[in-house]
């Protein structure tokens, strides 16, 4: 796969891989990639109670990829049973917004991934406000 760069980026067959190959992917703006890092089942959650899944998840990507600030990901837990796994992890996007000013949005995510048959781990579901009160 090549990104934007003409960079390869691999698939992840461990599963910290993943968040690495996920925030180069999307600082790349790869949308072809993002979507080989995702489970064909995925769900993204968008705020408690409301998500995306199937064609919806990837019908704004462009737009998404395209308007993004830049992505920094680090892993704060990982559990892994077998082919499934949940992550917790800390993140920032942090740049330059579309008015100029300086913009820095951090959180912590709850992600469920998932195995293939491949070996590679892809996400299930991505949390982004996992940790978040609803």
């Amino acid at each position: 796969m090549a990104n934007s760069s003409d960079q390869a980026i691999a698939l992840p067959t461990d599963l910290v891989q993943l968040p690495a190959a996920f925030s180069e992917a999307f600082n790349a703006g790869n949308l072809e990639v993002l979507k080989m890092l995702f489970d064909p089942h995925a769900m993204r959650v968008l705020s408690p109670g409301k998500f995306q899944a199937g064609e919806e998840l990837w019908e704004s990507g462009e737009e998404v990829t395209a308007h993004r600030l830049p992505i920094s990901l680090k892993v704060r837990h990982a559990y892994t049973v077998g082919d499934t796994a949940l992550m917790i992890i800390d993140y920032v996007h942090e740049g330059t917004g579309p008015d100029g000013k300086h913009v820095r949005v951090e959180g912590t995510a709850a992600d469920i991934a998932r195995r293939g048959a491949d070996g590679v781990w892809r996400c299930l579901i991505s949390n982004p406000s996992g940790t978040s009160r609803a």
